[in-house]
């Protein structure tokens, strides 16, 4: 069952740690039994950084600040969003903060790496090997109102999409290569079916492809909350189209 449409955006629905965090890691303290990667993504930063010390930390350790972190970005966006009151809901004097974090904007991308990790999980959604054309373009339309519907069931990650575009800063807390090297593998089996144009050159044809579908992305994000169930579902089939039309082969 759906829940109720127009998510507000009041934070997350995870549960908040109120302990204080412990004593921050030093190279002569023990490291966790199960260390984790430095990040979930290809793009880690240096062993060094403040990030890779965060996602060196446990599980429920990160979630202490990424929670309380996650639940202001969705509230309050980027920009409005207050460090201090995270570090409060946290347990965390700013000197523990900065031993994980490099700033605002670090933490911010921390929370949007794992929004995005759990975004996929929820997605749950296996593209398979279409055998043509129309296969492929009937498997696209499942993505994408399997997207609509993810959004609508987890209305936080819909809030935090909506915060990724607020400015150049929330743009780039997540590496563009996160998403487009996915896309452009779409493009390329597209291409591969014939369900995909291939008359124009790949450095053309793909960024613009990327950018259109970006472009509907932040519209969407937007004007999510403004939209009643069907409208969304609605403009959603109608901006698949569009785009089909823009990248299958010419008549």
């Amino acid at each position: 069952m759906v829940p109720s449409w127009k998510p507000r955006c009041v934070g997350s629905q995870h549960a908040i740690g109120t302990a204080p965090m412990a004593k921050p890691i030093t190279p002569t303290n023990a490291q966790p039994a199960n260390p984790r990667p430095a990040s979930p993504h290809p793009d880690r930063p240096h062993p060094d950084s403040p990030r890779a010390r965060l996602w060196a930390l446990p599980e429920e350790r990160r979630a202490q600040l990424l929670d309380p972190a996650e639940t202001e970005f969705a509230a309050h966006g980027f920009a409005a969003a207050s460090l201090n009151r995270i570090l409060a809901s946290a347990g965390m004097s700013k000197g523990q903060a900065y031993y994980y974090i490099a700033d605002k904007a670090d933490l911010y991308g921390a929370v949007m790496e794992r929004a995005f990790q759990r975004f996929v999980t929820a997605l749950d959604f296996t593209f398979g090997a279409p055998v043509d054309a129309r296969a492929f373009w009937k498997r696209v339309e499942a993505l994408f109102v399997r997207i609509s519907t993810v959004l609508i069931e987890h209305p936080t990650l819909a809030c935090l999409a909506r915060s990724f575009y607020e400015s150049e800063t929330s743009r780039h807390s997540l590496p563009q290569s996160f998403i487009r090297d996915r896309f452009d593998g779409l493009i390329a089996l597209g291409q591969s079916l014939g369900a995909v144009r291939e008359d124009m050159p790949a450095s053309l044809l793909k960024p613009v492809l990327f950018t259109m579908a970006l472009e509907t992305d932040r519209w969407f994000a937007e004007n999510w909350q403004d939209l009643d169930e069907s409208e969304a579902r609605r403009l959603n089939g109608a901006a698949l189209q569009m785009f089909r039309a823009m990248a299958s082969p010419p008549p």
